[in-house]
């Protein structure tokens, strides 16, 4: 099965990231703006990564469903969709299939370009998360309102994506974000990442599992949210093994 994490691990950390934005209030993602994803690289071969859409996550698909190698899309890719009401957060983590060449990824709203990444860890691998301005997520006893959080603190520098995790979670629908689309767990999530839903049924198990990106590079730290208050919280320098919590 191809997988990313080892590949990106035998490369050396990189200090030619660049991340420019526009600052201010022209930069803020409201409610109804177009919000577009871009992905450019000088990779013959492409790219693959995931990103965050209205009510869940999305990435490339395998060339065998399950298993197999990622169809990797072309340089300038783009995609689009009007932001929620609802908690979101616009979110890209990109690779190039080679890992040698330049990637950039890029955040518009409304057409104007307002976040760019490229090379943030190393070489051809970006980057970005721009949490929008909206409404929070209301919910009573019997329609509750849940929120995953995942926070990185002590972070080594020196070791590869010092700032992100990876793992996995349970889905509205109470599934493993993975199970379908295996490349959700192998691409890096920046740390201050948050997944605001209602669950499609009461009782519903919260499950975060999330290591650091590199492990023993940072202290990883979910915390479990039911109708805006902290239920759970677990921090580990390595996997949160049995992360869950019950809502009845």
């Amino acid at each position: 099965m191809y997988c990313i994490v080892l590949a990106a691990c035998q490369k050396s950390v990189s200090d030619s990231s660049v991340d420019n934005g526009t600052g201010g209030a022209d930069s803020l993602i409201n409610p109804g703006d177009t919000v577009t994803y871009e992905i450019l690289t000088a990779d013959p071969g492409g790219w693959a990564g995931m990103w965050s859409e209205p009510g869940g996550f999305d990435c490339n698909p395998l060339d065998s469903m399950v298993f197999g190698s990622p169809i990797y899309y072309p340089t300038g890719w783009r995609h689009s969709f009007v932001c929620p009401s609802t908690p979101f957060q616009a979110f890209v983590s990109a690779a190039s299939r080679e890992y040698d060449h330049d990637i950039t990824a890029n955040l518009y709203k409304n057409g104007k370009l307002i976040k760019t990444v490229t090379n943030d860890a190393m070489k051809g691998v970006a980057k970005l998360l721009v949490t929008a301005n909206t409404d929070a997520l209301t919910g009573t006893s019997t329609n509750p309102a849940l929120m995953y959080e995942v926070l990185i603190s002590d972070s080594d520098t020196t070791k590869f994506e010092p700032d992100a995790w990876t793992g996995q979670w349970n889905t509205p629908e109470e599934k493993v974000s993975d199970a379908d689309r295996p490349l959700l767990n192998l691409f890096a999530i920046p740390g201050g990442w948050r997944y605001s839903f209602k669950p499609g049924r009461l009782p519903f198990t919260m499950y975060v599992g999330a290591s650091p990106y590199t492990p023993g590079a940072a202290t990883v730290t979910v915390n479990f949210y039911v109708n805006g208050s902290l239920v759970k919280t677990v921090s580990s320098q390595n996997y949160t093994y049995g992360n869950t919590y019950v809502v009845q």
